[in-house]
C-alpha cells in the first residue's frame, strides 16, 4: 500500500481584511491584521509592525516562515487605522 502525504501550503490567497497574522522581521515578530487586499497587494497592521507587500512577496514570506496565519478572533492593528478605515470589529461585545 502507498501512503499518500498531502502538503497544504497557505498563500497570498488565503489573506484577508480581518485576518491575523504573525510577522517575523528582524528585530522580533508581531501579531497584525489584515487591513487592506488588492489584485497586487496586501496591507497589514499591528501593534509593533506595519507591511504593504505584492503577492508573489507574501507567498515568499510564508514559504520562509516569516508570515503565518494566525487563528484568532481579535483585531490587532492599533486604534488609528479602526478610525480612518472604518473596520468593523469582529468582537461579538463591541457590537449592540
Amino acid at each position: 500500500m502507498v501512503l499518500h502525504r498531502w502538503a497544504y501550503r497557505t498563500s497570498a490567497d488565503a489573506l484577508h481584511p480581518g485576518t491575523t497574522v504573525r510577522y517575523y522581521y528582524r528585530t522580533g515578530d508581531s501579531l497584525a491584521t489584515v487591513i487592506e487586499r488588492s489584485e497586487r497587494y496586501v496591507t497589514f497592521a499591528g501593534e509593533e509592525c506595519n507591511g504593504r507587500f505584492t503577492h508573489d512577496q507574501i507567498d515568499r514570506l510564508i514559504r520562509d516562515g516569516r508570515l503565518e496565519v494566525v487563528l484568532d478572533d481579535t483585531d490587532h492593528y492599533p486604534p488609528a487605522v479602526e478610525d480612518i478605515f472604518d473596520l468593523p470589529s469582529k468582537s461579538t461585545h463591541d457590537t449592540v
